[in-house]
């Protein structure tokens, strides 16, 4: 079997003796039992290991043909329904290396982005993604990167969309979409990398009682460190502050918990979160605390 290489357009002379080679499926699958077993990539309690294994496998051939590295694959490139989204920061790269294609940005801030395209000095076209078009499309929700991070969430959508119109073989034939574009949901981070996908599971069979699926969540949950502070974060920011408790998260949230966990950053993050979500309030009178657990005195 032929080496498998990222395409000759984008590989770059500085990196090719680090590149790590793939001569044939079993090093493929050797690469992806590595990755898998870190526990560094989405790993957590309650995986199914062959399934992980096979998903860092097809990242890691996505982000190849795209030119990238492995590691770089694994950790930017998200398959969702079947296509590859790439995070900002990959996409970014893929232009500024090319032969022929180069960026600057025009205007960046937390209501527009302006991005010029070029081809040598010639310019391609000038795209812009405002937060009015954000709107429109519904991606400005409760929380979540575009209300954290709305000028690198602006960024990513402007260049995507411009990589289409004026640079679609940047990738090496594939189509220039970050994963929220292709409908990942969940934790998605300023670069619109997937950081945790929670929703993207089909439909838990309907015999399975959502009793069983909270308790098969919470099981996982606590499996991976959460503690019940935490577990009230992780609540919020999945429901997008609309539940409190498990048992109010939709059930293919549950059943995706139950399945996987979630991965120690993401426990250590919403533990963290949970933390200060439950810091006692201060006594508004400030009375001693014996003095309001003692007993009335009688007249």
């Amino acid at each position: 079997m032929a080496p498998v290489s990222p395409g000759s357009a984008l590989a770059t002379t500085s990196s090719a003796s680090l590149s790590l080679q793939i001569q044939s499926p079993d090093d493929l699958q050797r690469l992806a039992r590595l990755f898998s077993a870190s526990g560094l990539f989405g790993r957590a309690a309650g995986n199914d290991r062959d399934a992980h294994m096979a998903e860092c496998a097809i990242k890691i051939l996505a982000g190849m043909e795209a030119g990238f590295g492995s590691f770089a694959s694994i950790a930017g490139v998200s398959v969702i329904n079947g296509r590859p989204g790439f995070g900002a920061n990959l996409l970014a790269q893929a232009i500024k290396r090319h032969p022929l294609y180069d960026y600057r940005v025009l205007e960046k801030t937390d209501q527009v982005c302006r991005i010029k395209f070029l081809s040598g000095k010639e310019e391609l076209g000038v795209e812009t993604f405002t937060i009015q078009m954000a709107e429109r499309a519904n991606l400005i929700g409760k929380g979540g990167p575009w209300k954290q991070y709305p000028e690198a969430m602006l960024f990513a959508r402007c260049l995507s969309a411009g990589m289409r119109t004026h640079c679609p073989d940047a990738l090496g034939g594939a189509p220039a979409y970050t994963p929220e574009e292709l409908g990942a949901q969940g934790q998605i981070d300023e670069n619109g990398v997937v950081v945790a996908e929670v929703t993207t599971v089909s439909a838990p069979p309907m015999h399975t009682t959502t009793e069983d699926l909270t308790a098969g969540a919470l099981r996982a949950c606590e499996a991976c460190g959460l503690t019940s502070s935490g577990l009230l974060a992780m609540c919020q920011e999945l429901s997008h502050g609309e539940a409190i408790e498990l048992a109010q998260l939709k059930r293919n949230i549950l059943a995706r918990l139950a399945k996987s966990g979630i991965t120690a950053e993401s426990a250590e993050r919403w533990n963290a979160a949970g933390e200060a979500l439950t810091e006692p309030a201060e006594d508004p009178d400030d009375l001693p605390a014996a003095w309001t657990a003692a007993e009335p005195v009688s007249a």
